[in-house]
C-alpha cells in the first residue's frame, strides 16, 4: 500500500501525532472514570502509529475532538470562578479564564483541528 505523502497530509499526520503525545502526557480522561488516553486505547495507536490509515487517524482525531470540546466548557467554568474569586491583575484583559487543564485542551483541540482539516482533504 502506498502512502500519499503531501505536504498537507505530512503537517496533518504530525499535528494528530502532537495531539495524541499532549492526550497522553496530560493522562486524558473523557470523564471521571474512563480510561485515560495511552496505548490501551484504539485512538492512541490510529493518531501514532506511522502506518496507521489517514481514514482511521481521521475519526480517531474527531473523536478525540468530540471529547475534548465536551471537557472545555467545565474546566473554563471552574477557571472563570477561580479567575472571579483571586482576581489577579490582567491589565490587557489577556489571562486566561480556565484552568491549566483547560489551555492544554484547547491547544490540543487546535492541533486536532489543523489535523483534521488535513487529513479530510488528502482523503477526498
Amino acid at each position: 500500500m502506498e502512502i500519499a505523502n503531501t505536504p498537507g497530509l505530512t503537517t496533518a499526520r504530525l499535528q494528530a501525532e502532537l495531539a495524541a503525545q499532549w492526550l497522553n502526557l496530560i493522562r486524558f480522561e473523557n470523564h471521571h472514570g474512563a480510561p485515560t488516553f495511552s496505548p490501551s486505547m484504539c485512538y492512541y495507536h490510529a493518531m501514532l502509529d506511522p502506518e496507521a490509515g489517514d481514514s482511521a487517524r481521521l475519526e480517531a482525531c474527531r473523536a478525540m475532538l468530540l471529547c475534548i470540546r465536551r471537557r472545555l466548557p467545565i474546566e473554563d467554568f471552574k477557571g472563570l470562578a477561580k479567575f472571579k474569586e483571586e482576581r489577579p491583575k490582567d491589565p490587557y484583559g489577556k489571562a486566561w479564564k480556565t484552568t491549566r487543564l483547560g489551555a492544554e485542551l484547547w491547544m490540543i483541540a487546535h492541533l486536532l483541528e489543523i489535523a483534521i482539516s488535513g487529513l479530510e482533504e488528502g482523503c477526498r
